[in-house]
C-alpha cells in the first residue's frame, strides 16, 4: 500500500482515510486522469475502529451503494433510558444499521485503487501551507514533503491543520467518549438503548449498541462542559457494573468528538475542510458517518471544480458555494441543535423522568417524534425552552 516512487506533486491529496476522506477519493477519483493521493497515520482497518458504528439507513445509502457485508444488524427500535430507568421505546419505520466500519473503509480503499487513487499509511501530516505557483505544501512527520493544487483535510476532530489561516481548524465543543466491545450481553439485536443522567453521563448520554454473536458496544460521552469533573472511565465501568455485571471486555477504546458547531470559513483556495475536521458531526447524536460522507462528496466535488481555474477570485466562490451547500443540507440544522444541547445542560434529571413516564403510556405504534413533542414536551416548560429553537 506504501510506494516510495510517488510523484512529489498531485492534482489532490486527501488527508485521512475515515468516511470523510474515503468518500471525498471516491468522488475525485471518478474523474479519469486525476493524480490523487488519500494519506493517513494509520491503516484504518488493520485494528478495530473507535467506533460506535450506528448509522441512519438512509443517510448511508444516500452516499454509498450499500454492501451486505458491511451491515452488521438492522436496527429498527430505540430504547431510551430516562435517569431513574424508565424505558421508553421508539419505532424508526426507515430503520438503521450497525455495520462494519473497518470492512467498509477497506472495500472504500480497494475501490479508489482500482480507479488509479495512490494511498500512503503510517505517516502523520504535520502542516498544511500555501506555495507558489497555486500548490499547497504537505508536511509530514518524518520531515518529507509533498504538494497538491487542493488539498482535503479529512484528518478528523484533532488535526488542528491550518491554525495560520482564517478557517476552521479547532473543534468548537470538544467531548470525551469511552466505550467497549463486550461479550456476554443479551439484548435484543434490533434494538439501540440511550440513558440520560447526570449520575451516569453529565451532558451527554450512555449507549448499548448490538453487534451480534452476544456481544455489544457499550459506551459513554460527556459534554464538553463536564469533562474536566469527571473521570469518563469510572462512569462506564459503573455502567458495567450495574447493567452487565456478566459482560466479559474485549476491547476498550477512548477518544474524542468534536460536536459543536458554528458558521464559519471551511474552506479556502486550494484547502478544503471536511468531515469531523470541519466539526460535522451531529451536535446531540453526536453521529458522525453519514455527515462525514456527505461532507466529502461535496469536497471532493468542490475540489475538481478548483482545479478547473487557476483564479484565486473564481476558487473563493467555489469555496462560498461548498460551504453554502453544507449549511443547505445539514449544518443550518446542526446550528440549532448546537443551541440545544447548551440549553440542556440546565434541564433537571426530574423532567427527562416525568416525560419517559408520559410517554411510557402510549403504545410502540402510537410514539412518532410529533407525538413525543404534542404529549410529553409540551406539559414540562423547561424542556420546552430547551428545545425551543427546534420549534
Amino acid at each position: 500500500m506504501n510506494n516510495s516512487h510517488k510523484p512529489s506533486v498531485y492534482d489532490i491529496i486527501i488527508i485521512g482515510a475515515g468516511p470523510a476522506g474515503l468518500k471525498a477519493g471516491l468522488t475525485v477519483t471518478e474523474n479519469s486522469g486525476l493524480k490523487v493521493l488519500v494519506t493517513d497515520k494509520i491503516v484504518p482497518w488493520d485494528k478495530p475502529i473507535p467506533c460506535a458504528e450506528g448509522v441512519g439507513r438512509l443517510g448511508l445509502e444516500r452516499s454509498l451503494e450499500v454492501r451486505p457485508a458491511w451491515i452488521r444488524q438492522v436496527i429498527s427500535k430505540a430504547c431510551f433510558h430516562a435517569p431513574n430507568n424508565t424505558t421508553v421505546t421508539y419505532q424508526d419505520k426507515n430503520k438503521g444499521y450497525i455495520i462494519d466500519r473497518a470492512r467498509m473503509q477497506k472495500d472504500l480503499y480497494e475501490t479508489i485503487s482500482s480507479r488509479g487513487g495512490e494511498f500512503i499509511f503510517g505517516k502523520k501530516v504535520i502542516g498544511v501551507e500555501s506555495s507558489l505557483n497555486g500548490h499547497r505544501l504537505i508536511h509530514f512527520d518524518d520531515t518529507t514533503s509533498l504538494k497538491a493544487r487542493v488539498v482535503i483535510d479529512a484528518s478528523g476532530p484533532v488535526g488542528l491543520l491550518g491554525r495560520k489561516e482564517q478557517i476552521c481548524w479547532k473543534p468548537y465543543d470538544l467531548e470525551s467518549a469511552c466505550f467497549v466491545v463486550a461479550e456476554n450481553v443479551d439484548i435484543p439485536q434490533d434494538t439501540v438503548h440511550i440513558q440520560a443522567g447526570s449520575s451516569i453521563a453529565p451532558g451527554g448520554y450512555a449507549w448499548i449498541f448490538p453487534r451480534g454473536e452476544n456481544r455489544a458496544n457499550i459506551g459513554v460521552v460527556v459534554g464538553g462542559k463536564f469533562r474536566n469533573g469527571v473521570n469518563i472511565r469510572d462512569l462506564l465501568d459503573q455502567h458495567l457494573k450495574t447493567n452487565f455485571p456478566d459482560a466479559k471486555v474485549i476491547t476498550t477504546f477512548a477518544g474524542s468528538i468534536s460536536c459543536g458547531y458554528q458558521r464559519k470559513t471551511i474552506a479556502l483556495p486550494g484547502f478544503i475542510k471536511a468531515g469531523d475536521a470541519a466539526s460535522a458531526v451531529n451536535p446531540i447524536s453526536r453521529a458522525g458517518i453519514s455527515e462525514a460522507l456527505l461532507s466529502g462528496d461535496l469536497a471532493g466535488t468542490s475540489a475538481i471544480e478548483m482545479l478547473k481555474t487557476s483564479q484565486e477570485n473564481k476558487q473563493r466562490q467555489i469555496c462560498r458555494k461548498y460551504e453554502k451547500m453544507w449549511y443547505k443540507e445539514l449544518g443550518r440544522r446542526h446550528l440549532k441543535l448546537a443551541k440545544v444541547k447548551a440549553s440542556l445542560y440546565s434541564v433537571p434529571d426530574e423532567d427527562y423522568n416525568k416525560a419517559a413516564a408520559t410517554l411510557q403510556s402510549l403504545s410502540l405504534e402510537e410514539i412518532t417524534m410529533s407525538k413525543i413533542f404534542k404529549v410529553s414536551l409540551g406539559r414540562f416548560p423547561r424542556l420546552v425552552w430547551a428545545l425551543r429553537h427546534l420549534m
